[in-house]
């Protein structure tokens, strides 16, 4: 388990690695945090053979044609480049999730009923939880996974027992270590739940309902 407070920045513009597969080799992923002033453009450049998953944590941001609130996620292509633009009005942050695949070539997922495009490794949804609200815990075998709490107060729950969490604080847990999260008894918790599956695995137990692609999922106990 690898806990990082306060990962979201409150100033900008401001770009943090998270999740450092470098000084990590076993994490499957990197995470970074970048802030953007409003009306920045930035190029979301291509990257070899493996996809990329750009989260809003903050602000709005105009991509593909669209316009991205916190909570929601846009996935690109291995290989693809996209332009983003924060909304102007206040600064905009996003979380940027690339894996670390074992070799170039990324082989079919399922994500549900129906197959996931060949090159998906990554699903990332936003779960909304009343208070006292349970999302887990998991233990998922084949992925890694993180949290990252977006508004209110919980506890995660680990393998150390319950950490508390409070908004902007991010975990990442490795495959096999038991993840998931209790809303506090006083106000409702948003949270980014993502997965990074190792070549070939199949989808966890929170993903039966389909992955998002950019809207948010029911939690699941």
């Amino acid at each position: 388990m690898i806990v990082v407070p306060a990962a979201v920045p409150r100033t900008a513009p401001v770009f943090r690695r998270l999740i450092d597969p470098e000084q990590r080799p076993s994490v499957r992923a990197g995470l970074t945090v970048e802030t953007l002033p409003p009306g920045v453009r930035v190029e979301q450049l291509p990257y070899g053979s493996v996809e990329s998953v750009t989260v809003v944590l903050s602000g709005r941001l105009a991509a593909a044609g669209r316009v991205l609130s916190p909570g929601e996620a846009l996935h690109h292509r291995p290989g693809s480049s996209c332009r983003l633009t924060a909304v102007r009005g206040a600064p905009t942050t996003v979380l940027t999730v690339r894996p670390t695949p074992a070799r170039g070539d990324i082989p079919a997922q399922r994500s549900g009923p129906e197959p996931a495009p060949a090159w998906r490794q990554v699903d990332v949804g936003t779960v909304d939880l009343d208070p006292g609200g349970l999302c887990g815990p998991y233990q998922d075998r084949a992925a890694d996974a993180f949290l990252l709490v977006l508004s209110g107060a919980g506890s995660f729950l680990g393998e150390l027992g319950e950490v508390p969490l409070f908004p902007g604080d991010l975990v990442y847990v490795r495959a096999k270590e038991r993840y998931g999260l209790r809303a506090g008894s006083r106000k409702p918790v948003t949270v980014v739940l993502g997965r990074i599956g190792a070549p070939g695995a199949e989808p966890g137990p929170e993903w039966d309902i389909r992955p998002m692609r950019s809207g948010r999922v029911r939690p699941q106990s």
